[in-house]
């Protein structure tokens, strides 16, 4: 449940905050769209990171115990920044379409990620879905900080969760101008 949490919080901010910068007083600063675009995702980020300590911290409060607290924290500190880029990143490239994308998307990351069940228990759709969901590589890695590490697991799901990151660079800052019109 800290995922869905964290995700729908990534998904209020760029719901309830302008994603946009707007340009107004800054036309003599001759800034670039990837300028703008990484000046907006560190406000939304530090928003974000707090919000993931928060949770995680709560957590604690109320009892989860770990193997590794500060490592958990930490751990719910990046989930939220990754998935904050991804729900940024669809939301700027694809506006209102890319919010939709955000919600469909937590809707099969639920039952696709195998937090509530075991993947295995789940239907042959959400088992081939499963490796393509960032919310299977965080849950583990939080698996990990509480119940114990094991080889190194917990190094290669934030491995992958940083993929993530990369992917959604890749769609704010290379596809979004090509995109531009899309959602006109």
């Amino acid at each position: 449940m800290t995922n869905l949490a964290l995700w729908v919080g990534a998904f209020a901010f760029v719901v309830i905050f302008k994603v946009e910068v707007d340009d107004e007083g800054l036309e003599d600063l001759d800034l670039t769209t990837s300028e703008k675009y990484f000046a907006r995702y560190m406000l939304l980020g530090i928003m974000g990171a707090i919000q993931g300590a928060i949770t995680t911290i709560g957590n604690l409060i109320i009892g989860v115990q770990t193997v590794n607290a500060p490592l958990y924290i930490l751990t719910g500190v990046i989930t939220s920044l990754v998935y904050l880029s991804i729900t940024f990143a669809l939301s700027t490239t694809f506006m209102h379409i890319g919010k939709g994308l955000c919600v469909a998307l937590i809707i099969v990351q639920i039952p696709g990620a195998s937090g509530l069940y075991p993947i295995e228990m789940m239907p042959g759709f959400f088992q081939k879905l499963n490796p393509f969901l960032p919310f299977t590589y965080s849950i583990r890695a939080m698996r990990e900080c509480i119940a114990g590490y094991y080889d190194h697991t917990y190094v290669k799901n934030l491995t992958v969760l940083w993929v993530f990151v990369a992917l959604a660079l890749f769609i704010g800052l290379v596809l979004r101008p090509l995109l531009m019109n899309l959602n006109h």
